[in-house]
């Protein structure tokens, strides 16, 4: 029982309300029927897609109805952050990392400081209270050997990056890193010449999203729905499971999962 590993699961870009729904259901079950075993749960940015005030929607009413915002406040808590809670096991550790998309809240404040504790949704979920850790939009949480980011830093305007975005993490960050963003599965893998047992890998994790923005014009995106599965050992190893949903299924250890 001391080498057991822990299990953590990592969700990304969810885009609320713009929610894959199957990926989303096939995650949650896999979350429930292994609460027991789930140390850890990381939700990595982009759990709002915030078109209300979006930057690239400025002067676009056609998408910011009355009402809307508050609506998908309530609507996540119901239908998401709620849910998730109410399977985890106590002491479950849970963080909430801000991402591009979630730091347009502060950057609405920033133009509007008027607003100040009225739009940032840490504030109005409670989270903290909800024993949530915030982490800011660019900052991770290192997790053993891994660094887990949104991924925003990997890239230039939008989700503009490099073919191989996952060399480019591991060249930034100069370890092991998990990140989302891209919305589309890649890993690279670095072995030191000088300390072969040192291998460094970024992974780029799959969307429980299901989004087309306007401004990608149908550009080809690669984008594929799915979640990410880490083991952790007590000296900061690790095992990063890339799990990939089609048709609101997938199979893990054996398991089919999902409904």
């Amino acid at each position: 029982m001391a080498n057991k590993p822990n299990l953590w699961v990592c969700l990304f870009d969810l885009h609320h309300p713009k929610v894959h729904k199957p990926t989303w259901n096939a995650a949650l079950d896999f979350i429930q029927k292994n609460s027991k075993k789930i140390a850890g749960v990381y939700f990595g940015g982009d759990q709002f897609d915030n078109s209300e005030i979006s930057h690239h929607n400025a002067g676009k009413p056609l998408y910011k109805p009355t009402g809307s915002y508050a609506k998908n406040t309530e609507s996540f808590d119901k239908d998401i952050l709620w849910p998730l809670e109410n399977v985890l096991s106590k002491g479950t550790t849970k963080i909430w990392q801000i991402g591009n998309h979630d730091d347009w809240e502060l950057q609405f404040v920033e133009s509007h400081p008027e607003f100040e504790g009225a739009v940032e949704r840490p504030i109005l979920l409670k989270l903290e209270s909800r024993g949530w850790e915030i982490i800011p939009c660019g900052s991770g949480y290192q997790l053993g050997k891994l660094t887990l980011i949104h991924g925003e830093t990997l890239s230039g305007v939008g989700n503009q990056a490099a073919g191989y975005h996952a060399k480019k993490a591991v060249e930034t960050y100069c370890g092991s890193v998990l990140y989302g963003h891209m919305h589309s599965p890649q890993s690279y893998t670095k072995v030191l010449p000088h300390h072969q047992t040192d291998k460094w890998q970024g992974i780029c994790a799959p969307i429980l999203g299901a989004t087309n923005p306007g401004y990608l014009r149908n550009r080809p995106t690669a984008w594929l729905n799915g979640f990410c599965v880490v083991e952790m050992q007590e000296n900061g190893n690790f095992n990063v499971y890339s799990v990939v949903v089609v048709g609101g299924k997938f199979s893990f250890g054996g398991v089919v999962y999902g409904k």
